[in-house]
């Protein structure tokens, strides 16, 4: 990133208006995840070193955050009810386990971010989505964590679990619209739906669309039905979002659970990835 911006400093002049997306982020279960976490964290960093490097250049950040930056497994919201954009995650530790290093390192990235933005003058803004889901973008093999996930939820070798979540493609058109807009600088946006629909009603999307296709496992699929939600019990509102997406990025909304699961169930099963 470094190499390329200097390529756009020396070539394009001090006019020059860019925006950079930092989006990837390693996202997978695995026995060295302090690594994993630790070099998240870096690629952030990096990137916002980079960027001060060049401040000739009208740089903005959109960072891709995440709702594990925002709370840690049963972190009981600030208000008491539901947790928004200026709650933290508090809890999650770095080495006790793959799911705990990476929502650290989340929260690390993101929190070291902002510094830099503000040390450095760095038009930045910071989108936590919650969990992605949603159709892939094509048929190619995909080792996508959630992908992986609802294959075998698809194929009964895992039960159906219920999750905050949004779709992949309401992130990619928050991100467009986050990167284009004027009045999200300097703000954190978390992009979600509201609160979590129970597995039962879950797999019963999943079912139905294998059911429709004719392919997949349909009668192996089913629900986790013991857990309750955590610290937020399934179906109230674990998070109030859709006021602030609505006012900073156009009068934005997300598209529903079912629709999503119902896409992604599809387009799996039609690529033939959980047969």
């Amino acid at each position: 990133i470094e190499k390329a911006l200097a390529n756009c400093s020396s070539s394009c002049g001090g006019d020059t208006e860019c925006c950079i997306f930092h989006v990837a982020s390693i996202f997978s279960p695995t026995d060295d995840h302090e690594k994993m976490a630790v070099e998240n964290v870096k690629g952030t960093v990096d990137l916002m070193n980079a960027v001060a490097k060049f401040p000739s250049i009208n740089t903005r950040v959109i960072l891709t955050s995440s709702m594990a930056g925002v709370r840690g497994t049963g972190q009981t919201p600030l208000n008491g009810s539901y947790y928004t954009e200026k709650d933290w995650n508090t809890v999650s530790r770095l080495g006790v386990n793959w799911g705990s290093s990476y929502q650290w390192s989340k929260v690390e990235s993101e929190q070291k971010a902002w510094e830099l933005s503000k040390e450095n003058g760095i038009k930045f803004t910071s989108l936590c989505p919650s969990f992605i889901f949603g159709p892939p973008l094509s048929a190619e093999a995909s080792q996508s964590f959630s992908i992986l996930t609802v294959s075998k939820w698809v194929n009964g070798e895992s039960p159906v679990q219920s999750r905050l979540c949004v779709d992949v493609r309401d992130v990619a058109r928050a991100h467009v619209i986050a990167g284009t807009r004027p009045r999200t600088i300097g703000e954190r946006i978390i992009v979600s739906t509201e609160s979590r629909i129970p597995s039962i009603k879950m797999a019963d999307e999943l079912r139905q669309m294998a059911i429709e296709l004719g392919i997949g496992n349909p009668d192996k699929i089913h629900a986790d039905t013991n857990f309750d939600g955590g610290a937020i019990k399934i179906g109230s509102k674990e998070v109030d979002c859709a006021r602030r997406m609505e006012e900073l990025l156009d009068g934005f909304t997300v598209r529903s659970v079912e629709e999503t699961m119902r896409d992604m169930a599809k387009t799996l099963l039609m690529n033939e990835k959980v047969i």
